[in-house]
């Protein structure tokens, strides 16, 4: 089972210049189903995590740590 940290997904966002607008559009979904799952993020589909991850993360490890906490 995962655990998204928000407060790192939000705070890695800003540093790679995304808004909800911006990153929805990288992922290929919309802002309001974006703002949905960071706002209800254990109903958020594996593949969105993985296409989040792939947009925010520079490596696995920090991966690890925003989607997989504990």
């Amino acid at each position: 089972m995962f655990k998204i940290n928000i407060n790192k997904v939000k705070g890695k966002m800003a540093e790679k210049g995304f808004n909800n607008t911006s990153l929805a559009k990288e992922i290929s979904i919309s802002r309001n189903t974006l703002s949905s799952y960071l706002n209800n993020p254990e109903k958020t589909p594996y593949y969105i995590l993985a296409k989040l991850a792939e947009c925010l993360c520079d490596t696995e490890k920090e991966a690890t740590e925003i989607f997989f906490t504990h």
